[in-house]
């Protein structure tokens, strides 16, 4: 056999050898052979590649393969707080609107629904209550049943899924991210703040028995009405959380580039639709219900979710109910046009929010929670080796 004096690499005559079948030259002993299935760019004669005999043609990786763009995501391209979720790429300012327009249908849609399995129980055991409650033959519900309550709990439980669809629908970001910044409810969390105010939130409800007492008497039907509120009240809480601070303050936040002007506008409009869905006109009564809001609106600003406020809510509701539901006052249980309250009642509202927001937030610096969505780690283009995240957390702004 006899070598090529161009140095390609190949043999002539009739002994020769095919480029991938190589035969080493016993001068070049210690190299090894070439790879059989290599994609080589143009030839250079008289070099080689490391690792190459000497005359072999350098190999170049292969191009990267064209991939397509893809749809543009809804989702924030960098960190962003609790209240400005929805402010990602696909965001315009008339979205919010547009999910107005939305989730109030949806909302009437599935509180009509619930009416009627309700209504057949109702009817089937004998309850007038319902009847009159939803026909508007009476307004006064403090004298509802176990299936009137059974209803009244569905209407506001049904805010969930309505908050959550409207923003899917209309903002493309799925509703998990309505609970919270890590798309979904954080569990350990929220059983953290359960346990955190439990003690605060019962000392709250005692002094408020003492300042307020109770006068009417203890209701019939109270064992149902107990176990309706311990199964249905944490629902109920949650349902007005999702509504009036989630969808709220997601919507409201985003029409602002300024996260700290989206957050002061969206807590406003917050506490005063929530206060209003009372429907008392007594100011002393519309600031304790305000104080709930604001402090729940800034637990899911500065924990990045709707846990602390699901947790304030449901031990707020649940202690409450429970007290007039065993010792008396559930004429006095719900708050409506005719509900008065007192200086001391606003006073009381302030401080135990106030502590309880404290011992939230001290709650969380313990743990390190963080309160910014983080967009996921971006894939390499060419060789799909994930990259380091674009966003460190180190280089998350403070809240």
């Amino acid at each position: 056999m006899t070598s090529n004096p161009a140095g390609d690499g190949f043999t002539r005559g009739f002994d020769q050898v095919p480029a991938n079948g190589y035969e080493p030259d016993p001068a070049l002993a210690g190299y090894p052979p070439p790879e059989p299935a290599q994609t080589f760019g143009p030839m250079s004669y008289g070099q080689s590649g490391p690792g190459q005999p000497y005359g072999y043609p350098t190999a170049y990786p292969p191009p990267p393969a064209f991939q397509p763009p893809g749809p543009v995501s809804a989702m924030p391209d960098g960190p962003r707080p609790y209240q400005q979720m929805l402010r990602g790429p696909r965001y315009r300012w008339w979205k919010p609107l547009l999910c107005l327009l939305l989730v109030v249908p949806l909302a009437l849609l599935m509180m009509a629904l619930a009416i009627v399995p309700v209504l057949i129980a109702g009817l089937v055991t004998g309850a007038p209550d319902l009847v009159a409650y939803i026909t508007g033959a009476t307004t006064d519900i403090a004298n509802l049943g176990p299936v009137g309550f059974i209803y009244l709990n569905l209407t506001l439980i049904v805010l969930i899924p309505a908050s959550g669809l409207s923003i899917w629908i209309v903002h493309g970001v799925r509703p998990r991210f309505l609970s919270s910044v890590a798309g979904g409810i954080r569990w350990g969390w929220l059983l953290r703040c359960v346990a955190v105010i439990l003690p605060l939130w019962a000392l709250y409800t005692g002094m408020g028995v003492l300042v307020e007492p109770f006068t009417s008497p203890r209701p019939d039907h109270w064992i149902a009405l107990l176990v309706i509120v311990v199964l249905m009240t944490p629902l109920q809480a949650a349902g007005e959380e999702y509504f009036f601070r989630g969808w709220i303050m997601q919507n409201v936040g985003a029409w602002f580039a300024r996260p700290m002007v989206g957050l002061v506008a969206s807590l406003i409009v917050s506490a005063v639709a929530f206060s209003a869905a009372h429907l008392s006109p007594d100011p002393w009564v519309l600031g304790t219900i305000a104080c709930l809001a604001v402090a729940s609106g800034i637990a899911a600003w500065r924990t990045g979710g709707l846990e602390a406020g699901i947790a304030m809510h449901a031990v707020n509701n649940i202690l409450t109910f429970f007290v007039v539901v065993v010792f008396g006052g559930w004429s006095q249980a719900f708050v409506g046009a005719q509900t008065s309250g007192t200086p001391m009642m606003l006073l009381l509202a302030v401080a135990a929010n106030g502590v309880a927001l404290g011992l939230i937030l001290w709650q969380a610096k313990r743990i390190k929670l963080h309160p910014y969505y983080q967009p996921p780690a971006r894939p390499g283009i060419s060789t799909g080796v994930p990259q380091a995240p674009a966003y460190p957390i180190s280089q998350y702004p403070a809240p």
